[in-house]
């Protein structure tokens, strides 16, 4: 079993008894702020991947990349040599090197602010690098439309469309080699009927149908008590709900993420070159 956007808007619905219009506008809300806390709480090897970049002579900042969630390790090669960087507290950092001027080759990284990595000492040369992640899924809160459309082979992956009838844009995440392909973009944003257009191949097709609920994402396959019981508390919460019903709705959760440690978190939590790691907190 799996849950779509779809029928976890309406198990939220029916377990609180409430359908009002403007609960409905926050569904989304619940669903997004419950996937980003389990994500806090719970490492998933299978939401990691790796990126390679170069440090900037005499710069002591890196960019996180767009999607990025959470770090793994940071490597740096010098010489053909790998060395992993120690995780620290951006103030251990600072209190390391307090002078920006003060080049050498990195040994420390930390979370400097949401879109910056901060390492220490100061990078005397431009010395490559790898960042080992978690990183952010798709939100299932984010509608994926499957287009069913008669014929889509001309179209490229990760190009935008764009809709002749409702000029809503987007851009294409799969697709098949005959008729169909998947976007996201809000409920209703795209006419059945519409022609649509590719802003790089010049494709253009109709819309036949749409698929307003055809995807399931891992959370939803893996996590499904979870999700709703994470999502029930960001709605009574904002219907400021009867307290005992938060309290067995948070020890439901809690277990759940009991559950998806034992099953997302198999590794060791001793790795050489992980020590001095700052942890985030368990629970």
């Amino acid at each position: 079993m799996s849950y779509t956007l779809t029928t976890l808007r309406s198990a939220i619905q029916n377990y609180t008894e409430n359908s009002e219009t403007t609960f409905n506008d926050n569904l989304r809300n619940f669903i997004r702020s419950t996937e980003n806390r389990i994500f806090k709480l719970v490492d998933f090897e299978n939401f990691r991947k790796n990126a390679t970049s170069a440090l900037t002579q005499n710069d002591e900042y890196v960019s996180t990349p767009s999607d990025f969630l959470a770090p793994f390790s940071m490597s740096l090669t010098n010489n053909n040599v790998k060395t992993f960087l120690l995780e620290k507290d951006v103030n251990f950092l600072q209190e390391y090197g307090p002078n920006a001027g003060t080049t050498g080759t990195p040994k420390y990284y930390g979370r400097f602010d949401t879109d910056n990595f901060i390492v220490a000492p100061t990078p005397d040369s431009a010395y490559a690098i790898e960042l080992h992640y978690y990183y952010r899924p798709t939100s299932l809160a984010d509608s994926t439309i499957l287009f069913t459309v008669p014929a889509s082979a001309s179209f490229q992956l990760d190009e935008t469309i764009t809709g002749s009838t409702s000029g809503s844009t987007t851009v294409i995440f799969s697709k098949d080699n005959n008729t169909s392909m998947n976007v996201i973009a809000p409920l209703n944003a795209f006419t059945t009927g519409e022609t649509i257009t590719g802003a790089r191949s010049g494709a253009t097709t109709t819309i036949s149908s749409q698929n307003l609920d055809s995807t399931t994402t891992w959370l939803s396959k893996n996590a499904m008590n979870a999700m709703l019981y994470g999502s029930l508390i960001e709605a009574y919460t904002y219907m400021k709900g009867e307290a005992d019903l938060m309290t067995a709705y948070e020890k439901r959760f809690s277990e759940e993420i009991m559950r998806l440690k034992d099953l997302g978190e198999a590794r060791e939590n001793s790795d050489a070159y992980r020590e001095g790691l700052v942890k985030r907190p368990r629970t």
